[in-house]
C-alpha cells in the first residue's frame, strides 16, 4: 500500500537527488504536466505569459546552463511572479490551495535561477499540486492533514495515475545520460508525446 504521504515525499525526494541540469528537465517537464492539469483555471491572460515565460526560461537554463544574463532575467520573472501569489493567497480569493502549489512551483523555479529562493525549492511544491488538483473540496468539516496523508493512494483514480506520471518522468530523466539536455526531446522520449512548448 501506498500512501498520499509517501507517494509525495517519494516525488520530491527525486527532485532533490537529481544533479541541477537533470533536475530542470523535470521541473520543465512536471510544469508543462502542472499547466495541463490546472488549464481550466489559467484562463488569465498575465498568468499565461508568465507561465510561458518561466517554461522559456527553464528550458534555455536546461540546455545552456544557468548564466549570469538567465540569472536577471529569471530574478525579473520571479518579481513578476510575487504580486500574483500575493494576490492568490489572499482570504476569499477564491484560488484552491492546489491551484496556489502549482503557480508557487512556477514562481519559485524562476526565483531558484535568479537567486531570490534556494536551489530545489521549487521540488516541495510540486507533489502538493499534483495531488490537490484531485482533492474534494465539496467535503464538508475541516481538513486533517495527518489523516490525508495516510490515504491510500488507489493507482487507477485519477490522483494515483497523475503521481505515477510523475514517477515516471523523475525516473525517465534520472536514466539520461546524454550530454545534451534539451527538456522537449527528453520528455518526448519519457512520455511519447511532443510538449505544446516544443518549437515547431
Amino acid at each position: 500500500m501506498v500512501t498520499r504521504g509517501d507517494a509525495e515525499w517519494s516525488i520530491y525526494q527525486g527532485l532533490r537527488s537529481l544533479p541541477r541540469r537533470p533536475y530542470l528537465v523535470a521541473m520543465w517537464i512536471v510544469c508543462g504536466e502542472l499547466r495541463t492539469l490546472y488549464a481550466p483555471w489559467n484562463n488569465d491572460e498575465k498568468l499565461l505569459e508568465l507561465m510561458a515565460a518561466t517554461m522559456d526560461l527553464v528550458r534555455e537554463a536546461a540546455i545552456s546552463g544557468e548564466s549570469p544574463e538567465l540569472a536577471r532575467r529569471a530574478l525579473d520573472l520571479g518579481r513578476a511572479w510575487k504580486p500574483v501569489l500575493r494576490a492568490a493567497d489572499r482570504l476569499g480569493s477564491g484560488i484552491s490551495g492546489g491551484l496556489l502549489n502549482a503557480w508557487g512551483t512556477f514562481a519559485l523555479l524562476a526565483q531558484e535561477i535568479g537567486g531570490l529562493a534556494r536551489r530545489y525549492a521549487a521540488a516541495s511544491w510540486v507533489a502538493d499540486a499534483a495531488t490537490e488538483r484531485w482533492r474534494d473540496l465539496s467535503e464538508p468539516g475541516p481538513i486533517l492533514v495527518s489523516v490525508e496523508m495516510e490515504e491510500e493512494v488507489v493507482e487507477s483514480s485519477p490522483m494515483g495515475q497523475t503521481l505515477a506520471r510523475f514517477e515516471r518522468i523523475l525516473s525517465g530523466v534520472s536514466g539520461q545520460v546524454s550530454p545534451e539536455w534539451d527538456p522537449a526531446r527528453i520528455r518526448a522520449a519519457i512520455l511519447g508525446q511532443p510538449s505544446e512548448d516544443e518549437p515547431s
